[in-house]
């Protein structure tokens, strides 16, 4: 009986020792915790890659996951995209982000962007890339032809001359797949300069402009709302851009003679490039070229003058400077005359003013440009504007170019709807007659 008691007790007396025992490396592994001095890590690195796989199926719309390759642990890391602030999984990522060269060699500069191989998406917020990196510029002595497959023994869509832009949309071998203008193809990678840097692409090989997109827009003479008002220009005309600012575009007016600054906010920007042109087009131009060396070599045909009056030629030479400003005297003298053939024919009013008043007919009339020139013709004097003042009076006292066309339209807009199949259409700089 002794003997069962003794063991009883020294069983009992084991059992609170090492309960003694547990209890006092329980609290010292919570006081060592909650020092930072000592930490039982729940996860070791491929658990980690584990978890962050997981974060990656379940993750809200609200944030993304962005995957790089060249850390030299973990290689995710979430960014929220309201706030922009990163929030690490674990702390040595942040330092394997910091000590990794390649990450911020990503962003360094446009050159640099354009020679990435890390694609826009999978980069991030933060990381700029240049929005041109896909545009290859033609370095042909003349043109590049655009071929229907990657071979030389394919047929030819079209031609991408010197100095023209073109997207490209896929590379095989030493081939670009491409798109220009109407045409899409393969040319041949060695007659292509890419990865050039916006900045350098716009100047060298773009022209920018504005359109105006409200009916009347003021002209500033500094960059400010509470500035002195130079002029107005009115939707749908366009204008060379001499610098662009956060909030306001510098302009030239070439007739006025004049810049001035307009809210960014009622402009659309253009950066246009030289396209390439289809077999296609290259034939229609070719005929309205022969077309013009036609006109030109027949000469002016004349018919009876009009007897007019000063508000008349004023009227006139104003609608011709609002449709045809930009184009050379021909074109110039072309538009009065669709005025005039549309006066002596009887599908039209027989007067000057109701046939450029009549609705619908005249796009300048309904948008303002007409009424803004009529306003500034007393002070006309640049070469332009006094060229239309010219034209006027040239088909008023006789001179005709065009035969009996009643029409004209922009020439793209007019191969867009057929009218370059009309048999007596004609081209003249930027327009189509008919």
């Amino acid at each position: 009986m002794k003997q069962k008691e003794n063991i009883f007790s020294k069983t009992a007396f084991l059992s609170v020792s090492l309960l003694f025992i547990i209890t006092g490396f329980l609290t010292l592994s919570y006081k060592q915790n909650k020092t930072g001095k000592m930490t039982s890590q729940p996860a070791d690195m491929d658990n980690f890659k584990e978890i962050s796989d997981t974060q990656d199926k379940t993750a809200p719309d609200s944030t993304r996951l962005h995957t790089y390759e060249g850390f030299n642990n973990a290689q995710t890391y979430q960014t929220d995209d309201k706030t922009d602030n990163t929030n690490k999984t674990d702390t040595s990522l942040k330092q394997a982000a910091v000590n990794e060269e390649a990450v911020p060699a990503l962003a360094s500069s446009k050159e640099n962007s354009n020679e990435s191989n890390v694609s826009a998406n999978e980069a991030g917020p933060g990381i700029n890339y240049s929005i041109y990196s896909n545009i290859g510029i033609s370095i042909a002595d003349s043109y590049v032809n655009i071929r229907e497959d990657a071979s030389t023994d394919s047929s030819i869509k079209g031609k991408l001359y010197k100095n023209s832009a073109a997207k490209i949309l896929d590379s095989v071998g030493d081939w670009y797949y491409i798109e220009s203008g109407n045409v899409k193809g393969y040319v041949k990678s060695e007659y292509l300069k890419t990865g050039i840097p916006d900045k350098e692409l716009i100047e060298n090989y773009a022209t920018v402009r504005i359109t105006v997109n409200t009916d009347g827009l003021n002209v500033r003479k500094n960059p400010e709302t509470g500035s002195e008002k130079v002029t107005v220009i009115y939707r749908g005309e366009s204008y060379p851009v001499i610098s662009l600012m956060d909030e306001w575009v510098k302009i030239e007016i070439p007739d006025e003679k004049i810049t001035g600054y307009v809210s960014r906010e009622y402009v659309e920007l253009h950066i246009d490039f030289n396209e390439a042109i289809s077999l296609e087009e290259e034939r229609e131009l070719k005929k309205s070229q022969k077309n013009e060396i036609t006109q030109k070599e027949t000469g002016i045909k004349y018919r009876d003058a009009f007897d007019y009056t000063d508000e008349e030629l004023k009227l006139l030479a104003c609608l011709v400077h609002a449709e045809a400003g930009n184009q050379s005297y021909e074109g110039k003298l072309a538009v009065a005359n669709v005025v005039l053939n549309r006066v002596k024919s009887g599908k039209f009013p027989d007067t000057i003013k109701d046939v450029i008043y009549q609705p619908g007919q005249f796009t300048v009339v309904k948008n303002g440009a007409l009424s803004k020139q009529l306003k500034k013709y007393d002070s006309y004097s640049s070469k332009a504007q006094l060229q239309s003042i010219e034209a006027a009076k040239a088909a008023l006292a006789s001179e005709n170019n065009i035969g009996n066309r009643l029409y004209f339209n922009e020439y793209k807009a007019s191969v867009k709807k057929g009218y370059d199949k009309k048999k007596n259409c004609i081209k003249i700089g930027d327009h189509l007659f008919w």
